[in-house]
């Protein structure tokens, strides 16, 4: 079993970095992974879209360097930013130019002010990239979690879990799974319920400036 664990956990590495399997990335291995979540069809589809005009509109309003700096996840409307950037006017644009996307319902800014945000890490990198795939790998082989359902990501040994439990055990389970990883100093989860409602289109001028001073005030903790 360990065995196993080993060659997925590698495997869940070397695709993001070399040309391993190019087939994975075709339209109709999308389309099996999309049906395979616990969302609607349509639902992953228009997910798709938002997180491409965001990330588009990073470029249209010259905010090309947030580009290259922040991850952009959505599921069901709801966005999660992830990254470090230069300044809190940093921030502020790329919560702003979220919430200026149509069907956008909600966005967690779990962005970070960091004077080395220029700097690439390489051993960081490797390490965070590591992590994450760490824990892809024990979910999937957990016959009772729905991995599909889960996006990670590790920034700096910081772990963030994004998308649909189908039960607060699951979730519990997956929290758990992502701690108990060596080199993981936090777990932050975004998750939500599967039966849970969609939220509710949000005020975004009431969101950007609480969740950018709640970062703040963690960064100063």
């Amino acid at each position: 079993m360990k065995k196993i664990l080993c060659l997925f956990t590698l495997l869940i590495t070397c695709l993001p970095l070399s040309g391993c399997l190019p087939a994975l990335f075709t339209a109709a291995a999308s389309t099996t992974v999309a049906s395979a979540k616990d969302r609607t069809f349509g639902d992953t589809v228009d997910d798709i879209a938002i997180s491409a005009k965001i990330k588009k509109e990073f470029i249209a309003k010259g905010f090309r360097k947030l580009y290259n700096k922040i991850v952009v996840e959505v599921v069901q409307g709801r966005v999660l930013l992830t990254g470090e950037v230069e300044t809190d006017d940093d921030i502020v644009s790329a919560v702003d130019i979220a919430w200026s996307v149509n069907g956008v319902r909600e966005v967690n800014n779990e962005l970070k002010v960091s004077e080395d945000s220029n700097y690439f890490d390489a051993a960081q990198f490797a390490k965070d990239s590591w992590i994450t795939s760490r824990i892809k790998a024990s979910i999937f082989f957990k016959r009772h979690i729905k991995w599909i359902n889960y996006t990670v990501i590790t920034q700096k040994n910081v772990v963030y879990i994004f998308g649909i439990a189908r039960t607060e055990e699951e979730l519990d389970e997956v929290s758990r799974i992502a701690s108990e990883v060596m080199g993981v100093e936090k777990v932050v989860s975004h998750v939500h319920m599967r039966d849970q409602a969609a939220p509710k289109i949000l005020d975004p001028s009431e969101s950007s400036a609480s969740e950018i001073k709640t970062n703040k005030l963690d960064d100063d903790l």
